[in-house]
């Protein structure tokens, strides 16, 4: 654990459900958690159906859920670098309009990856569907993720107590649509072609992303 200003990073390994899991200090004041999962995992969102996961998923991965809305996102500890940031209700960078509350961590993102290279991020300000955001996340628009050229570089859930906001931010380093169909019952050309340019990979090290990120905070 390591404090930069009013900001304290922590360093958390486990399985994708034992992160997920994690629930903040009420007491908190301001966190970075920077996720090392142990295993690969389709994470569905708080209202999905267990039937959008593939029963026929032969490479060992976990289907897991959290608690905080959106598409499956496919967590993937080669390929993907998950970020948690956690705010209490006395922040300043608190809003309980949960469309606003995201796009200061938005903007964070924008400056981190202007500085890894990834120079046109735009910083969404609401949420779009679309065809099969409801399906996966990568393939919806929502307020706080970075956009570059149509495509999510980052996406943002938020878990919301009373008292403290957990923003879970993921980005991946390599995409590959077929690595999410895989895991998902629906399999259609649509959706595969709606896939291919949904994400914008980051081509940058884990620690090179955190140091970026961190970097950036207000």
């Amino acid at each position: 654990m390591t404090a930069t200003g009013r900001w304290t990073t922590r360093r958390l390994s486990g399985t994708v459900e034992e992160l997920h899991g994690l629930k903040p200090d009420p007491d908190v004041d301001r966190e970075v958690w920077l996720m090392s999962p142990h295993n690969t995992a389709l994470v569905l969102g708080s209202a999905q159906p267990e039937e959008i996961a593939s029963s026929t998923i032969t490479d060992g991965s976990a289907v897991v859920r959290r608690h905080s809305g959106g598409g499956a996102v496919l967590v993937a500890p080669d390929h993907s670098v998950w970020v948690d940031v956690v705010i209490n209700q006395s922040d300043p960078l608190w809003d309980d309009d949960v469309s606003r509350a995201p796009l200061w961590l938005g903007e964070v993102w924008a400056a981190a990856l202007a500085s890894l290279g990834v120079t046109h991020g735009q910083v969404f300000d609401r949420y779009e569907p679309g065809r099969w955001g409801r399906l996966a996340c990568f393939a919806s628009r929502g307020p706080g993720e970075v956009l570059v050229g149509g495509a999510k570089a980052v996406g943002i859930t938020q878990r919301r107590t009373r008292s403290t906001a957990r923003f879970q931010t993921l980005l991946y380093r390599h995409w590959d649509p077929e690595e999410l169909l895989t895991h998902l019952a629906e399999s259609s050309e649509e959706l595969r072609n709606a896939l291919l340019s949904a994400a914008w990979p980051v081509d940058a090290r884990p620690d090179e992303v955190h140091a970026a990120f961190i970097s950036c905070l207000p």
